[in-house]
């Protein structure tokens, strides 16, 4: 009997079928291998690493001595450490803020008319703008004596004293706030964007026809179903918060008196100033358990809500 003449479940099962099979799966596999190569060289063999390095000491020789759990006996002990965390926890705060704006901005920004794409453009250029570029200038912008930022609410009646904003604590917190609002918001509106335009025009003019009014057409229409769109902005956000290192080094360098610091800088200056190589890996892993846990949870109500 021939292959042609077989049932169709054993022409299925043929030596040529298999054969093609294959040929797929390895095509397949080879496009993987390079993303699964450099997934493994520089995250997971990284993250390894540092897990065995957090308990030991490890010196500039490259010489380690294994202590144990004493470099998370350390991390408790550290008063640093938890200004680090509580300020990191604190900058958080920047995501709802950027997000707020962003939805805002979209609503104005979905309706077509004489430079929208311009403006839209003009919102997500800083996004895509260099860090460290963007904390120098916003450095010069917000200097007490000469500052631009000062100079424009003097100017508008708002202050009577110029604001010591990288000098003093909670101002310095502020300014950090106020750089990544201004550079993640793009971003958020371009996501927002999208979700808004994903919506049918149809739903609104049978909302328009029962006689909802705007502000019901929002609360009832657009903001659940852009909450997947928002889930998506808050989850990246939330990640993104966690790794402000380039604009704290150069806007404050943790200062003034470590009010700024936050863990990846700390991370940062037990490594290469102090020479705690082994405490900056306990540090680490610490930053990564956090950051996976709330990733992990954003995501799961993310996709809890999908479903309500």
């Amino acid at each position: 009997m021939s292959i042609t003449n077989l049932p169709g479940e054993l022409r299925e099962r043929s030596p040529a079928t298999l054969s093609r099979d294959g040929r797929r799966s390895l095509i397949a596999w080879a496009g993987l291998v390079p993303a699964l190569a450099i997934l493994v060289t520089y995250r997971l063999v990284p993250l390894l690493w540092n897990v065995v390095l957090s308990f030991e000491n490890m010196r500039y020789t490259g010489e380690t001595t294994w202590v144990g759990l004493e470099n998370y006996q350390k991390l408790l002990e550290d008063r640093v450490f938890w200004d680090a965390l509580l300020n990191t926890i604190l900058f958080l705060g920047s995501v709802p803020i950027a997000v707020t704006i962003a939805l805002g901005l979209a609503l104005l920004l979905n309706k077509q008319f004489p430079g929208s794409k311009i403006f839209r453009s003009m919102f997500f250029l800083p996004y895509i703008t260099m860090m460290v570029a963007i904390a120098v200038i916003w450095s010069y912008m917000f200097k007490t004596q000469g500052g631009v930022i000062n100079f424009v609410l003097q100017d508008a009646g708002l202050i009577g004293n110029n604001i010591r904003w990288l000098s003093e604590s909670w101002w310095a917190r502020a300014s950090i706030i106020i750089v990544h609002v201004w550079k993640t918001t793009g971003f958020y509106l371009i996501i927002i964007l999208a979700g808004l335009q994903n919506i049918s025009p149809s739903i609104y003019e049978v909302a328009r026809i029962d006689g909802a009014s705007r502000r019901q057409r929002f609360m009832y229409i657009t903001l659940p179903l852009l909450k997947p769109t928002l889930g998506v902005c808050a989850l990246v956000g939330l990640v993104t918060s966690f790794e402000l290192f380039d604009l704290v080094q150069v806007l404050t360098a943790g200062g003034p008196a470590r009010s700024t610091e936050i863990l990846i800088t700390w991370i940062y200056k037990q490594a290469f100033e102090f020479g705690n190589f082994g405490y900056s890996a306990a540090l680490t892993i610490v930053l990564f358990v956090i950051m996976a846990g709330m990733s992990l949870l954003g995501a799961y109500l993310q996709g809890r809500d999908s479903f309500t």
